[in-house]
């Protein structure tokens, strides 16, 4: 029987985060594909009832378990980047949802700076008793122009986190809004 540990070790598994740079290789064109990773600040969630820390206030404890993709050329001058994102959440004691919706973002950074960024819904199913649910995107799919500048980009994911959920994810306190 499989457990809930070994699932998620099977899950983290298959959705390893990978670096999807320096996709050279076989006798096609090299290309200079943008990282793939989590972001590590928005990987871990925790929504709670109020601003409580106690665990039976919490809501939803949800994390981003790692991407999964490709990077293959795209017509001459392009490439173009393929992933999917896994997530894995425990419905919290303080909530009797059957499902739960969160947000996660897709930002593609140059240095510190986004470039783009959009904002996606991913729904945890709770139902029949379950406090145990996991998550998987439809295939993202990103082009690129097939350029040195591209390497050097990188695209993040994370939970889109309300600026107390994102000091609780950091090990602050949480604040009022």
């Amino acid at each position: 029987m499989e457990t809930h540990l070994t699932r998620t070790a099977r899950l983290a598994a298959l959705f390893a985060p990978i670096g999807l740079a320096a996709c050279a290789g076989g006798s096609g064109p090299t290309l200079d594909c943008p990282q793939v990773a989590v972001l590590q600040q928005a990987s871990h969630l925790i929504r709670t009832a109020g601003n409580s820390n106690d665990v039976s206030a919490r809501i939803i404890d949800a994390r981003v378990t790692g991407v999964a993709g490709t990077c293959k050329p795209r017509g001459d001058h392009g490439e173009r980047v393929v992933f999917r994102i896994g997530f894995a959440a425990t419905n919290g004691l303080a909530s009797r949802a059957e499902s739960q919706t969160l947000s996660y973002f897709v930002a593609i950074t140059d240095g510190e700076r986004i470039i783009d960024k959009g904002v996606y819904p991913v729904r945890f199913d709770f139902r029949n008793g379950a406090d145990q649910a996991v998550a998987t995107t439809k295939p993202i799919r990103l082009d690129f122009p097939r350029a040195p500048q591209s390497a050097k980009q990188q695209v993040l994911v994370g939970f889109q986190m309300t600026p107390s959920e994102l000091a609780r994810a950091n090990g602050g306190e949480a604040s009022a809004p």
